[in-house]
């Protein structure tokens, strides 16, 4: 882990130049053996970002079921297993597997070379902490050796992207949306596979790492928390068929005065996608319920007293939606796709 201190110029030319301190977390001083991972087996509940002001570090959380001998359910995995082989996906194998086969760290060559990364399940966040703002200013991404190799070439319960004969236009998207004291503010599309082209030979998936410059600060104020949630053109009865991981690594970040901390969850919704009814539940008790399209769009809006609402969604018109639930504890959001 590097550490740099510099002045701030950019983020803060608004309100005078403020120092600060940047950091970055690779994983790669992560205490763990080659192969392994760290996903709550062990009772870990979340990983911590390593600096000097360990009491303000961001938070990745880590979920971890005990029931069926134990798997990993939800969150962050921080993992060393080294493998970016193409092939039948297989979820034993490759789950905890980045595509480039190695961390975004690069050698003198520019190859990739590092030994640690960290992968996310659909849904999950990043919290800050405490009253000093550790804003993200970029991360690396990249699609997981499983997802990669289910939208090659198919499985059991996914389609290879393209179909049969190339031409059908899919795409796999990570949604990364940013809040500011509880409230969604804006987001940013990393696109990992995009087969939507009119000429098939531009069509991809992401096997590299891409670096993404993410936004510390909005009219609203300092971003405080962000949320990952991917989209895939393939879609079922219980959701996204395409295997719902990604993976990050070398993330950039910076402490300096911020906003409060936010509390955002994940709220359940389904079915996804939608055709007349679409049920919401969260996990704390609502007062409020919203919904916007792409756009940004205020599309509906009602007091909430129950956790579990439904929405007639039969006369929207066709795309992507984001449901936004307000609690006594934070923010739950989820995305929904209306047919």
């Amino acid at each position: 882990m590097k550490k740099y201190s510099i002045f701030l110029s950019f983020a803060l030319a608004f309100v005078g130049a403020a120092k600060a301190q940047f950091y970055n977390e690779g994983f790669e001083e992560v205490t763990l053996d080659s192969g392994n991972v760290i996903n709550g087996s062990k009772g870990e509940k979340e990983f911590k970002f390593r600096t000097v002001l360990n009491a303000y570090a961001p938070k990745m959380p880590i979920q971890y079921d005990t029931s069926w001998g134990g798997y990993w359910s939800g969150g962050w995995a921080i993992s060393k297993q080294i493998d970016g082989s193409t092939g039948p996906s297989d979820f034993m194998k490759h789950l905890y597997c980045t595509k480039p086969a190695f961390g975004s760290e690069r050698n003198a060559s520019g190859k990739f070379m590092g030994k640690a990364f960290a992968v996310g399940m659909n849904g999950t966040y990043l919290l800050q902490n405490g009253t000093v703002c550790d804003g993200i200013l970029s991360i690396d991404v990249a699609n997981s050796t499983f997802a990669y190799n289910s939208m090659k070439n198919g499985d059991n319960f996914a389609k290879k992207f393209g179909g049969s004969t190339g031409n059908d236009a899919d795409s796999f998207v990570l949604n990364i949306k940013f809040f500011v004291d509880t409230q969604y503010v804006n987001s940013k599309r990393i696109v990992l596979a995009d087969f939507r082209f009119a000429d098939n030979s531009k069509d991809y998936i992401l096997d590299s790492w891409q670096t993404v410059n993410l936004p510390t600060y909005f009219p609203e104020g300092f971003v405080d928390s962000i949320s990952f949630e991917l989209e895939s053109s393939d879609n079922g009865q219980f959701g996204m068929n395409t295997p719902g991981f990604f993976c990050v690594d070398n993330i950039v970040y910076g402490h300096w005065l911020s906003a409060k901390k936010l509390n955002t969850l994940q709220a359940k919704v389904f079915p996804n996608p939608a055709k007349d009814i679409l049920e919401i539940q969260t996990q704390n008790k609502p007062t409020k319920v919203e919904v916007v399209d792409v756009a940004g769009r205020m599309i509906y809006a009602q007091s909430c007293d129950s956790r579990s609402a439904h929405l007639n969604v039969a006369n929207w018109s066709p795309g992507t939606y984001q449901v936004k639930v307000t609690t006594a504890v934070g923010q739950e959001s989820a995305s929904f796709v209306k047919q």
